[in-house]
């Protein structure tokens, strides 16, 4: 397959997914054409996430761990713990005091991770934790008696000493009641003070340990990207944050984070009401396995044509090597391109060069350094031609007036040097009939072929949903997408061209077969965006360059300077 090719079935494909996409997205509201908009306040694709320190969706904690990072002094950063190898080296090889922290639904670690920690935390460092769970190894390790309760409700109001911040449960934009969980009865072996609370229930404390303090935060949702994206989520955070030292670098223990699913109330105990029903736009289809199995074969025959297609079989095309200013074939090709820019004289000089070189490459005699006429003698005598026809030829290329040499001079020059070339066997009659007798087929690129049939297919998609939806327009679009499936299935199914000795077949858009009569040829007149052939009675034929894939189209190069050859 050519790179245009390649590149326009990728576009297509992507094209293409990005319909599957939008299709099989949710089309909320079309059950209920006649319920009330609502205004969306915060609107997301991923509303199921939970606590990622790089995502920005609404319920991760992009938002909490820039404000974090902002509260440090400058030259201190944060830094991810996935895994207890990166825990031992922070707390084995360095000394200094730090802040490990998580924010999440389940923290696990064990045992022997937990207690490092603590030890450190013990020489003065800290620890803050913002968890809906524990795994109970690690409850007698914070904990001399531990009591969770809750408040259920869509909102809660948490007071810091006068200071009152609003919190909010928001999912996607509703507003939807949930536990909002804070301590109970606690006891520790050293003092504790309630940093905030709701209703009465500490809900963030920090516990005396050793040099060190452990803050303990009940409720992690708090932290969210849509609670810090309020003012008073932002402000709460900010307060939270403040309680650590900003001296310190903080060390994010992912490594004891636990599936949200695990032990997760809100999921938990979620109604029905709460869950997305599947009212994609294909569900029709899916519903009914013979519809289902239809379009998977549909989809997979589309795939396995266009990659056997792409695997079609090559034309056999003469090639000729290049080599810098030594071959026939190299001159040949300079004096097409000359021929092509209507400069004679040029050509002829070039002609000359091309048969000087041929004559001292068969017969080792140097006709750029001749001594009278002794060179002239002995190609006479080694070719076994008339010394005269010699003398005529090499004065015709020598000649120094440029004004009257004319493309009917060079075409005759050339002439005689082909039946030089022919007569003393440089060239051999046998192998340009083969060649001349060899038929030449020249394929269109893939990437408009493709971009039509993945088109048409999308088209027709669309078009029979909006039928099933009642949509008048979907009886436009299907047939619509009918004949670009069509069109770029006869683009595909037919060359662009054929060349044999006695016709040029040509086949346009909708397939149609042209035929012109090789002998007829007038003119071929070259351009940068392809070629203009002319035929007796007022017959032309273009050539689009784009419309041929790479490997093609050189050969087609080849073949018209070849014709402009034949022209001389």
């Amino acid at each position: 397959m050519s790179k245009q090719g390649r590149i326009g079935l990728l576009i297509g494909i992507i094209c293409f997914m990005l319909l599957m996409v939008w299709l099989f997205s949710s089309g909320e509201g079309l059950d209920n054409p006649d319920a009330p908009v609502k205004k969306v306040s915060f609107v997301s694709s991923n509303w199921n996430k939970k606590y990622l320190l790089d995502d920005k969706n609404p319920l991760g904690l992009y938002m909490f761990t820039a404000l974090a990072q902002s509260h440090l002094d400058t030259n201190k950063h944060i830094e991810v713990v996935e895994d207890w190898i990166g825990l031992d080296s922070i707390t084995d090889a360095d000394e200094n005091p730090k802040t490990y922290m998580f924010v999440g639904n389940i923290f696990q670690l064990k045992n022997k991770e937990m207690d490092s920690i603590l030890s450190d935390v013990h020489e003065g460092s800290e620890l803050f934790l913002a968890f809906e769970n524990l795994t109970e190894n690690l409850f007698p390790k914070l904990f001399n008696s531990f009591e969770y309760r809750s408040d259920y409700s869509e909102e809660v109001n948490v007071f810091v000493e006068n200071k009152k911040f609003n919190m909010i449960n928001l999912y996607q934009n509703d507003t939807i009641a949930k536990d909002w969980w804070a301590f109970g009865e606690l006891d520790f072996d050293e003092e504790y003070v309630g940093l905030s609370s709701f209703m009465e229930m500490p809900n963030f404390v920090r516990v005396k340990h050793g040099k060190g303090f452990v803050y303990l935060h009940a409720t992690p949702s708090m932290f969210q990207n849509y609670q810090v994206k309020r003012i008073p989520g932002f402000k709460y955070a900010a307060y939270c944050l403040n309680n650590i030292p900003r001296d310190n670098d903080i060390y994010m223990l992912e490594l004891g984070r636990r599936s949200d699913d695990y032990g997760n109330y809100d999921t938990d105990d979620q109604s029905g009401k709460d869950l997305k029903n599947d009212d994609s736009y294909l569900q029709l289809i899916f519903k009914n396995p013979t519809l289902l199995i239809a379009l998977l074969l549909t989809i997979l025959g589309l795939i396995l044509f266009i990659i056997f297609r792409s695997k079609r079989t090559r034309p056999i095309v003469q090639f000729i090597p290049k080599r810098k200013d030594m071959t026939l074939a190299f001159a040949e090709t300079i004096t097409s391109i000359y021929f092509a820019k209507r400069n004679p004289y040029g050509l002829l000089q070039v002609q000359k060069k091309n048969f000087y070189d041929t004559v001292h490459r068969y017969f080792f005699v140097d006709l750029y350094h001749r001594v009278g006429d002794r060179e002239l003698l002995i190609l006479a005598e080694k070719s076994d031609t008339d010394i005269q026809e010699i003398k005529k030829l090499v004065q015709a290329y020598e000649t120094k007036e440029a004004s009257q040499v004319s493309e009917q001079f060079v075409a005759q020059i050339t002439k005689e040097k082909y039946q030089f070339y022919r007569r003393v066997g440089i060239i051999s009659d046998d192998f340009n009939d083969r060649l001349q007798a060899q038929e030449m087929v020249f394929k269109r690129s893939m990437w408009l072929p493709s971009l039509y049939i993945l088109g048409g297919i999308a088209l027709i998609l669309i078009g029979l949903y909006l039928l099933v939806s009642a949509a008048g327009i979907g009886i436009v679009l299907w047939p619509i997408g009918s004949v670009l499936l069509v069109l770029g299935i006869l683009r595909l199914s037919k060359p662009y061209l054929i060349v044999s000795k006695d016709k040029i077949i040509h086949y346009t858009t909708f397939a149609q077969k042209k035929e012109f009569h090789r002998p007829d040829l007038l003119n071929v007149e070259s351009r940068k965006t392809g070629v203009i052939i002319t035929f007796r009675n007022n017959n032309s034929l273009i050539i689009n360059y784009w419309d041929l894939s790479n490997f093609d189209r050189k050969q087609f190069e080849r073949f018209i300077s070849k014709l402009h050859m034949n022209d001389l």
